[in-house]
């Protein structure tokens, strides 16, 4: 593991992220054969379809925008593995899924549509850059935020279209990259709680 302060942990850490990665690597591409009803579509979820919220966040447009994401996760796993069981790396995906979905619905009513892993990816992202911060590994921690909010930064000047758009076919709607980011700023908010009212 790429780390700038020695752990005698990454072993075991590696062992759940590469779970959860191993996991979303078989998932994702399977999903994809039921892309019609799970993306996001604003007007099918005012129908009804209320699961899409969600499911959006686990289809893509084409192979390279699911080439990309899974490239991604194992980058993750490569740069900043977690020491969190496999449950809690369950459960943390299915928060961030919660506030990219929920908010593209009401902070983004413009977006009628919406697929793709990186708004939860650039959350795990942003998570991992926190989990560095209260490890004191200064270094690595702001090559990850410096380089997910820069990117962030870069997509919203060009609007969303950055050569990434026109290899998967879509603008980059660097708002759910936001509200992913958002969702794990919460997380280590609440965590930097609970580490203050340990004994």
């Amino acid at each position: 593991m790429l780390h700038t302060r020695e752990s005698t942990t990454l072993p075991g850490k590696c062992v759940n992220t590469c779970f959860i990665a191993i996991v979303f690597t078989v998932l994702l591409p399977l999903l994809q054969f039921f892309h019609d009803q799970f993306f996001y579509q604003r007007y099918l979820i005012e129908a009804g379809d209320i699961w899409r919220l969600w499911t959006g966040n686990f289809v893509h447009t084409n192979f390279w925008h699911l080439a990309l994401n899974l490239a991604g996760i194992w980058l993750l796993v490569f740069i900043t593995p977690s020491n969190d069981s496999k449950l809690v790396q369950l459960l943390q995906i299915a928060w961030l899924a919660t506030c990219v979905g929920l908010g593209i619905w009401f902070m983004s009513p413009g977006v009628i549509w919406y697929v793709g892993f990186s708004g939860i990816l650039y959350g795990l992202f942003m998570l991992g850059g926190i989990r560095l911060l209260f490890q004191r590994d200064w270094l690595m921690a702001g090559f990850i935020l410096l380089g997910i909010c820069g990117k962030t930064l870069w997509d919203w000047q060009q609007g969303g279209l950055s050569p990434t758009s026109a290899l998967i076919e879509a603008p980059v709607l660097y708002a759910a990259h936001l509200y992913g980011m958002s969702g794990s700023l919460l997380l280590g908010i609440l965590n930097l709680f609970q580490q203050h009212r340990k004994p």
